[in-house]
């Protein structure tokens, strides 16, 4: 009967050993989300981790990933400095942050050529204003337009002069009313931007001095991942961007429950966690040691 005992003892202590569930801890990992298109070269590209380190790599145009900057988070922030090494020409790049165990990308496109001009500009008087007509160009990642106003011709076409920002179809026949409130002359230009903030050359009846416009903004974030100032060349552009620092949590399988149970166990347990092949073939020793035990005794009795 003793040696029944010891058996079930031995059998249950092993089942606790192995299978008991752990409680496994969320992990996080989330990387900045870039928006669709950029027009600069130089920008902060931020993540949140709870790792103690992480590797960031760069994808071009689909291609094989490459590591080109690692970060230890015990003493560092989650983020890095990206530069014309990593986007070296106008096409799509992916950005993917690893932890070692999780992995998270964010895709972008470079693009600093601007987009043609809008054409067929022309504009017809209203009672109270003029009605614009123009077309737009077929560009594929056009965007809109800004309208420019003046009250005589060679007029600046800078903020202090812009009417609208219009979202038009690419090639497309466009109407804009401008009720300005009588008759008399008013002059227009318009410029055309892409997706990622380029603008084209002025179309219009201003004949209006060309001023460079700036459509780099920064992209309202919360939570731990942000958008920090680009060296040199501002932030990057857009309204997309949003952080994406959702947990991801890691099955409790039996090598995870082990190895948590390992961690913090005393020794020798820690021992016998943290060398699961040996304590495996111990365990294996010990069973068959029992079961000779329970079939000696079977033949005593």
């Amino acid at each position: 009967m003793l040696i029944n005992k010891k058996i079930t003892s031995l059998i249950i202590g092993l089942i606790v050993l192995f299978g008991t569930a752990v409680p496994i801890k969320a992990s996080v990992l989330a990387i900045q989300t870039l928006p669709s298109y950029i027009n600069i070269r130089d920008f902060k590209l931020s993540c949140t981790s709870d790792a103690s380190s992480v590797t960031f790599s760069v994808s071009k145009n689909g291609g094989a990933s490459t590591d080109f900057a690692s970060v230890n988070l015990t003493v560092d922030s989650c983020q890095i400095q990206v530069t014309s090494t990593q986007i070296d020409e106008e096409t799509s790049y992916t950005f993917t942050v690893n932890d070692g165990t999780l992995s998270r990308s964010t895709t972008t496109i470079f693009d600093n050529s601007g987009p043609d001009p809008v054409g067929g500009f022309y504009k017809e008087g209203l009672s109270d204003g003029f009605k614009l007509h123009y077309h737009t160009p077929s560009n594929d990642d056009f965007s809109r337009v800004i309208i420019y106003r003046g009250d005589v011709q060679g007029f600046e076409a800078d903020s202090s002069h812009e009417i609208a920002t219009v979202t038009c179809s690419r090639d497309s026949d466009m109407t804009y009313e401008d009720h300005v409130g009588n008759t008399e002359n008013r002059y227009y230009l318009i410029r055309a931007i892409d997706k990622a903030g380029n603008s084209s050359g002025l179309n219009g009846d201003g004949g209006g001095i060309i001023t460079t416009v700036s459509q780099t903004t920064t992209p309202s974030t919360n939570g731990k991942v942000s958008i920090l100032p680009a060296v040199g060349q501002g932030s990057v552009l857009g309204s997309e961007a949003s952080p994406s620092p959702s947990p991801v949590v890691i099955e409790p399988t039996l090598a995870n429950r082990i190895t948590e149970l390992g961690n913090k166990s005393p020794q020798p347990f820690k021992w016998i966690l943290t060398h699961k092949k040996a304590s495996f073939a111990i365990a294996l020793l010990l069973i068959g040691i029992a079961f000779s035990l329970y079939r000696y005794s079977k033949k005593s009795n």
